[in-house]
């Protein structure tokens, strides 16, 4: 389905489903302009997604001669149809950082990297050979090494006379970007904010603390003048600003839960830790989550754990080939403190 959500400039919005996937859909914005369109992600490499946008894009009757394309992030249900434009000679714009994840590495070599630390963090063998058969960020990625221009935090994308900057928000991914219209305050902010969902924020390869690089980013996002935020997925009506205190609350709650949880089992793995923390996950008991749930689940723990190691409040230590957590004296007497763990 598409509708157009905002004029002057016009905007519309493709809804591209994303089958078997709790997130439901992707926003797929076009920005028109008389001098050049733009569209913002594409959705994953599958048919179904194939379908629901290329329907919009000849709905919206684009001159794809004076169309260019750019990509928030480097998940797949972002990213996945990448190669579309390309071989229709669209130009793609993308964050440098999250670019360079596709051209410095091969595909296997990144979930290698990933798959390292999740077992050294206690995720069962068994349950991770399961997960990489059921984890459609695998499955409908990319081909890798698609060109791609990319581009740097406060840098304009070319669209004529339209003012339209791409601002750098790493925690959802190391480069994630949104793009920001500042004479309209407009914000196309991908899934940094998302308005009834909170965006996943989990570990990266040599990133020491991607929920400190987000909850910065998210302060960074507040002092803008902004009237209107487009999400990535769900619903786009909201006050942004309302909206961040909600993810500020929402994450210093999180973290008061993960550092109780260390206090209550002492020399646990990440793993376990994470099983004993909740989750919305339709009801489900954490063995009965399947593997790729808990892959994800895995990820936003030790984006916790790592901040809390940062701030000195939990310490860890090898036993038996896997790193366990401990609380600090330190953490002892902010454990319970909310406010205290993040400041908002």
């Amino acid at each position: 389905m598409t509708e157009q959500v905002w004029s002057n400039p016009d905007i519309y919005r493709i809804q591209v489903g994303l089958p078997q996937n709790p997130l439901g859909n992707l926003n797929v914005y076009v920005l028109c302009t008389p001098e050049r369109n733009l569209i913002i992600d594409t959705g994953f490499c599958r048919p179904e997604c194939r379908a629901d946008l290329w329907q919009g894009i000849e709905e919206l009757n684009l001159d794809l001669g004076r169309t260019a394309l750019f990509l928030t992030h480097l998940h797949s249900d972002h990213t996945g149809l990448v190669w579309d434009f390309v071989s229709r000679g669209i130009p793609v714009y993308m964050g440098r950082v999250d670019l360079a994840y596709f051209t410095d590495a091969s595909p296997a070599k990144r979930w290698e990297q990933l798959e390292e630390i999740w077992v050294r963090e206690g995720f069962p063998a068994d349950q991770m050979t399961r997960q990489t058969g059921e984890n459609q960020a695998r499955l409908y990625a990319p081909q890798p090494y698609f060109p791609a221009i990319p581009v740097d935090n406060w840098e304009k994308i070319p669209m004529g006379k339209l003012t339209v900057l791409a601002l750098h928000t790493p925690g959802h991914t190391p480069g994630h970007m949104v793009l920001y219209l500042p004479e309209e305050r407009l914000l196309f902010s991908g899934d940094h904010i998302l308005f009834d969902i909170t965006p996943n924020i989990s570990v990266w390869y040599q990133v020491p603390n991607s929920l400190k690089d987000y909850l910065s980013s998210l302060s960074r996002i507040r002092a803008l003048p902004i009237q209107t935020a487009f999400p990535a997925h769900r619903f786009y009506k909201g006050d942004v600003y309302q909206r961040i205190k909600e993810l500020l609350e929402h994450h210093a709650r999180r973290m008061d839960e993960v550092l109780a949880a260390v206090d209550d089992h002492p020399g646990s793995t990440a793993y376990e830790l994470a099983g004993n923390i909740t989750w919305s996950a339709r009801g489900l008991e954490w063995e009965a989550f399947p593997p790729h749930q808990k892959w994800f689940a895995m990820g936003e723990t030790l984006a916790y754990l790592y901040f809390l190691l940062d701030t000195g409040w939990i310490f860890r230590q090898t036993e038996d080939g896997k790193l366990v957590y401990h609380l600090t004296s330190g953490g002892v007497n902010h454990k319970n403190h909310k406010q205290e763990v993040i400041q908002i």
